[in-house]
């Protein structure tokens, strides 16, 4: 295996090309942070963040180096942290003064196509990973403590703790001496969060809580996309570890893709396995990026597209695409134009003077008991990219729409995404419409 500091010259060469330019983004990172910090007037917070492209990676040495840093991605995030970080002191000296350090951001499919909550198993843990998915509940900004001061009274002395909890990156790695080596005769463990209140001595200590480190800290729950679940089973989710810059960066609902480390969590303070042998498993978080809202990512094949000229070209377009849809019922002609309409959508205009017309068209079905409503609910809801079904009856307002829900883990408050929420831009069917009370219906317009 090889040492931090080979790791670290390896990726210094890959990061010095010409090529990719990476010497200039690690400069712009820096710039950037500043300007940020000097104009929010907040010095300290965050940090500034280069993305490097996995697909630059793996033109590096026939793809060694990436298949590397995906099967032991902790330590080599170090060693390209190192090297980042010693050409910004070239670049720009002295931009850690407040102790402020320059990390990366892994961009781009780790594999071959980003994988889905359901896809994660055993195999993937301790390995970099590519999930996408929709964010369904999201947690309140929490600040976690790094390393806390204590003085004192007796003896005049200030000393230091730094505290290492489950979810920290580099847990279980070598530490780091002061040189920048690894000490490979000790691994970091998680510490005890409790703050020392005596010293050696038994002489009370005090928190100086103004010296002391944190780091912003939210987790998330990701829930694979609607669309891509198999019929008939529940959306499997995910928890993601949010830490420093990357907080606040979702909102339930929206789509994303994130790059991170999977890793099984230690069930308790001392880092013991339980008798069960099952352990709660986190994604560590390490670049966001934001999916489009529109989900019609259709691949079409170049007859596709002659097919769809033609039939454009012709008068009674609209009665093809009505008795395409629900071939298998008879009738209903007016009703299945419509439906292709609204699955078609109208246009969106964006007035000069800011008013938003939206161009959504929404349709209500009345009709006797078994004259296939419902099934002509389900084939629109088939033809649609994306999709998300209700019932009336045992929907609620708050259900449909959003919902502050409490964390039974931490008994915090966090925000859950609805059905509407979920179909952002997309088709949010209800059966049994009658069945919802007065209350829910103005909350559905009202979203």
């Amino acid at each position: 295996m090889a040492t931090l500091m080979e790791l670290r010259d390896e990726y210094d060469v890959f990061l010095r090309q010409d090529r990719f330019g990476y010497v200039d983004k690690i400069n712009t990172a820096i710039d950037d942070y500043n300007e940020s910090s000097r104009r929010s007037s907040v010095r300290g917070w965050g940090c500034p963040r280069v993305e490097i492209g996995m697909a630059d990676l793996r033109s590096q040495d026939n793809g060694q180096l990436s298949s590397r840093l995906r099967l032991d991605p902790l330590r080599h995030m170090r060693a390209l942290e190192a090297a980042c970080h010693e050409i910004a002191t070239e670049n720009r000296p002295g931009y850690d003064k407040n102790g402020i350090k320059i990390k990366v951001a892994l961009s781009g499919p780790v594999g071959a196509s980003p994988m889905s909550p359901r896809s994660l198993t055993s195999s993937s843990l301790r390995q970099l990973v590519c999930v996408e998915g929709v964010a369904t509940k999201v947690s309140a900004i929490k600040p976690k403590v790094v390393k806390s001061v204590h003085y004192c009274e007796a003896t005049k002395q200030h000393t230091e703790r730094e505290y290492v909890d489950s979810t920290d990156p580099q847990l279980g790695l070598p530490p780091i001496d002061a040189e920048g080596k690894e000490m490979i005769d000790r691994i970091v463990n998680i510490t005890p969060t409790v703050y020392p209140t005596k010293d050696k001595d038994g002489n009370p200590l005090e928190t100086e809580f103004g010296l002391s480190e944190y780091k912003d800290h939210q987790t998330i729950t990701l829930q694979e996309m609607p669309e891509k679940a198999p019929m008939g089973q529940l959306p499997r989710s995910i928890e993601l570890i949010l830490d420093h810059d990357l907080v606040d960066r979702i909102k339930p609902g929206d789509r994303v893709m994130v790059v991170g480390v999977y890793r099984a969590l230690a069930p308790t303070g001392s880092g013991q396995a339980t008798s069960s042998g099952v352990f709660k498993t986190v994604v560590l978080v390490n670049n966001v990026q934001l999916l489009g809202r529109d989900t019609s990512q259709l691949i079409f094949s170049p007859q596709d597209v002659k097919t769809i000229k033609k039939l454009g070209k012709r008068t009674d377009i609209l009665s093809i695409l009505g008795r395409s849809l629900a071939p298998s019922i008879h009738g209903h002609a007016a009703i299945k134009k419509a439906l292709a309409l609204q699955l078609l959508s109208g246009c969106e205009k964006n007035l000069k003077n800011g008013t938003h017309l939206r161009g959504d068209i929404n349709i209500l079905m009345v009709g006797d008991p078994s004259t296939a409503k419902s099934q002509l609910l389900r084939s629109a809801m088939t033809i649609a990219p994306l999709a998300v079904s209700t019932t009336g009856k045992g929907s609620s307002g708050v259900g449909l729409t959003a919902a502050v829900t409490s964390d039974p883990d931490t008994n915090e408050r966090r925000l859950e995404a609805g059905a509407m929420v979920l179909a952002d831009r997309g088709l949010v069917c209800v059966d049994e419409f009658d069945k919802m009370g007065e209350n829910d219906r103005v909350a559905i317009h009202e979203a």
